[in-house]
C-alpha cells in the first residue's frame, strides 16, 4: 500500500491522505458469536486490487488466500462505509469489497481493545462503538486501519495473553512509519514470515 502523500524529518514521516485520497479505507466491525463478542477488521478495495493481490499470493505462495466479502456483509447497519459516520464525501463504493484481515474475540479481543481505544482517539474517533454495546461498524482512516491491521495479523494466532499484551503495547509505540513498514511486509506475498517476524520483535522474549 502506498504511504500516501508524506515527508520525510530525519527518520519520520507524516502522511497527509492514503493511496485513494481521503476515502476511509478500512473497516472495523464488532459482532456477536455464540454470546461472546468479537471484533473483525476488514481492508477496502476495489474488487479488482483484490482479485490481483489473490492471484500474486497464487504466483508465490499458494496456501494463503484472500478473503473478501461485499461490503454489506461487512458491515452492521449499512451497505457502504457511505452509511457510518465516517464517510460524508459522496465517494462512489460500487465494485469494491472488503477484504478480511482477522477476527479477534475472547482474550485476544480484550487485549487489542486497549489499542483499539488509543488509535481511534488518536483519529478523532469514538472508540466506544465498536469496544462496547451493541453490534456495529466503523469505518477507518487509511492511518488508523494500517496500525490496527499489523496488530490484528500478529494477534489472532497467539494464545498467552502476555505475548498478546506485549505485541498490543509494541504497536502502540510504534510510529507510522514503522507501521506502514511492517504492514507492507505482513501482506506481501514475497514475505510470508512477515507476521512471524513482527511476533519475535514484539514478544519473541517471553518465554
Amino acid at each position: 500500500m502506498s504511504k500516501g502523500q508524506g515527508f520525510i524529518e530525519g527518520e519520520s514521516f507524516a502522511f497527509t491522505s492514503g493511496v485513494y485520497g481521503d476515502r476511509p479505507t478500512f473497516i472495523l466491525t464488532r459482532n456477536r458469536e455464540d454470546d461472546r463478542a468479537e471484533i473483525t477488521l476488514y481492508e477496502l478495495a476495489p474488487k479488482e486490487i483484490a482479485t490481483a493481490r489473490q492471484e500474486r499470493f497464487d504466483q508465490v505462495h499458494k496456501s494463503t488466500q484472500v478473503t473478501t466479502v461485499e461490503l454489506g456483509e461487512a458491515i452492521v447497519g449499512g451497505e457502504t462505509p457511505a452509511d457510518l459516520d465516517g464517510d460524508d464525501l459522496g465517494h462512489d463504493w460500487a465494485d469494491w469489497c472488503a477484504i478480511k484481515i482477522a477476527t479477534l474475540r475472547g482474550k485476544r479481543f480484550n487485549e487489542v481493545s486497549y489499542l483499539i481505544q488509543s488509535t481511534l482517539r488518536e483519529a478523532g474517533l469514538e472508540p466506544e462503538t465498536v469496544c462496547t454495546g451493541a453490534p456495529a461498524s466503523l469505518s477507518l482512516p487509511e492511518a488508523a486501519g494500517v496500525r490496527l491491521s499489523i496488530a490484528f495479523r500478529a494477534m489472532k494466532h497467539v494464545q498467552r495473553r502476555d505475548r498478546l499484551r506485549e505485541i498490543a503495547d509494541g504497536i502502540s509505540q510504534m510510529s507510522l512509519g514503522e507501521c506502514y513498514y511492517w504492514h507492507a511486509k505482513a501482506r506481501s506475498p514475497t514475505s510470508p514470515s512477515g507476521v512471524k517476524a513482527l511476533r519475535t520483535l514484539l514478544a519473541g522474549h517471553i518465554d
